[in-house]
């Protein structure tokens, strides 16, 4: 026994300490990787690292010395009559054997449905019509208001800059805005239709957006009725606006709302009242991808001056877009050098940002799921590969007696088949049980998605069916007779 007690806490202990180098080494190279699209600063802590290396090690010791207590217990005169200890049988060690497995197997099959809503997640989410071209738009965030610029002069500032950068080469067309689309918040207000039959519009809360001339033509949306922001409409025009559809179909049914006016009480004395409809534009989404698409209102940001302030460029370019850095450096410095250019990133990279919770959660669990098959599939394998071990004696009488190799294969494959069911049988509930906790953390699927569920189990059938293949295979090609004489 005392032999047996010590190679258990030998085993545990290198198995803890080998963990702690493998968990620090870890932490130090996969942590960063999964943590950068969150820009979280994450690094190996001490307390950490110790306490889990007890737990480590003290986990490994009890369920080390279990089996050594186990076989202490061993009636000689049994041990040496049996030869029949299979893992077939029906002994308390056998049973235990199973129910580990099966344990492992159905733990690591909810990681993998958990893992899979995830990923389809951050999928569906990339694959989003968002309702404009997210692709090759640079963009850049000024705010000369810190060196002085206001009213008029502010108004022209951003007018000249836009000209310069349309100038530039490689810009297809330049616009502003106040807030970047997806991710940089947004402003809303209360609207009403001036019409007495739109009574569903009266009073609603929509999201206001102050853009640029050429904005729709820059961000890729499309007008569908009417006209678009021009650079026509300036202060001393009259007051207009572009709806999206949702608006549109709220407020007017199927009827053509250009030309129509909306209340809108907002900025000085000259903006309060009446803004006229002069198009409407493609359904697109404002603050996030995950929301619906709200009722929305753009408007030139020239005509409310009293909201002009900090604001938000994006340029379309005909190639790469960090390609014209330079060039809007150059621009800008050659309007004034004192107003500095930040949160320069492309439109992709912004929308990337506003996803790093879908991002991080999308990487831990698919790390956590295939570690998981990973553990389940070396369980599988090292109990198959002890049964073909215990059976190598009832292998050899089988063979003798002309069982043919697929055979074999097929009575150990057997055994694997039903652990698997009985792993997805318990597994798949228990994970729909616990995908009900995260369901408002998904986009464009259920918890019950069939399709994720049934690609998990593929996933672990095949796991499955190589680590069990191995020990199989090595049975079917057992000698007989070296099988009968083995001990």
């Amino acid at each position: 026994m005392r032999q047996l007690l010590t190679e258990s806490v030998l085993l545990a202990s290198m198995g803890g300490i080998l963990g702690l180098f493998l968990a620090f080494g870890g932490s130090r190279v996969f942590v960063p990787l999964i943590m950068r699209s969150a820009n979280l600063d994450v690094k190996p802590n001490f307390r950490v690292l110790v306490f889990t290396a007890v737990v480590c090690i003290v986990t490994g010791v009890l369920f080390g010395l279990a089996p050594a207590f186990r076989a202490t217990q061993v009636n000689p005169n049994l041990a040496l009559k049996s030869s029949s200890n299979n893992f077939t049988g029906k002994g308390s060690r056998n049973n235990l054997a199973r129910f580990l497995v099966v344990s492992q197997v159905s733990l690591s099959l909810v990681l993998l449905i958990g893992a899979g809503l995830f990923v389809r997640t951050l999928v569906n989410l990339d694959r989003l019509d968002a309702g404009f071209n997210r692709l090759n738009i640079l963009l850049f965030r000024i705010d000369p208001t810190m060196s002085g610029y206001k009213n008029a002069r502010l108004a022209n500032f951003y007018e000249e800059l836009v000209r310069r950068l349309e100038a530039a080469p490689g810009v297809v067309s330049a616009t502003l805005s106040r807030h970047a689309l997806i991710g940089d918040g947004a402003t809303t207000d209360n609207v009403s239709a001036d019409d007495d039959d739109s009574k569903a519009c009266q009073d609603l809360s929509v999201h206001v957006h102050f853009v640029g001339a050429r904005f729709f033509e820059t961000l890729g949306t499309p007008v569908l009725l009417g006209r678009g922001i021009r650079a026509q409409d300036r202060e001393n025009a009259p007051s207009v606006a572009v709806i999206n559809e949702n608006l549109a179909r709220r407020c007017f049914g199927d009827h053509d709302p250009v030309g129509r006016q909306l209340t809108w009480p907002m900025g000085d004395s000259k903006t309060r009242g009446r803004v006229e409809i002069v198009g409407v534009a493609k359904n697109a989404k404002y603050e996030s991808l995950q929301a619906e698409i709200p009722d929305t209102i753009y408007v030139p940001y020239v005509q409310y001056p009293l909201m002009l302030g900090a604001m938000v460029f994006e340029v379309r370019t005909a190639g790469n877009p960090t390609g014209i850095v330079p060039a809007i450096h150059h621009a800008l410095d050659g309007l004034d050098r004192n107003v500095p250019m930040v949160d320069v990133q492309t439109q992709v990279e912004q929308i990337n940002g506003s996803l790093y919770q879908e991002r991080l959660f999308s990487k831990l669990s698919s790390f956590f799921g295939l570690l998981a098959l990973l553990l389940a599939s070396i369980g599988l394998y090292g109990i198959m590969a002890y049964a073909v071990i215990r059976r190598t004696g009832e292998i050899g009488i089988r063979m003798a007696l002309g069982a043919q190799r697929h055979q074999v294969m097929w009575l150990v494959l057997r055994e694997t088949l039903s652990m698997l069911l009985i792993s997805f049988v318990v597994g798949v509930p228990a994970a729909l049980a616990a995908t009900r906790f995260i369901s408002g953390m998904l986009f464009g699927l259920k918890p019950s998605d069939p399709g994720t569920i049934c690609l998990a189990a593929l996933l672990m059938a095949a796991v499955a069916a190589l680590a069990s293949y191995l020990p199989a295979r090595r049975a079917s090609r057992v000698d007989p007779m070296v099988a009968l004489r083995y001990e």
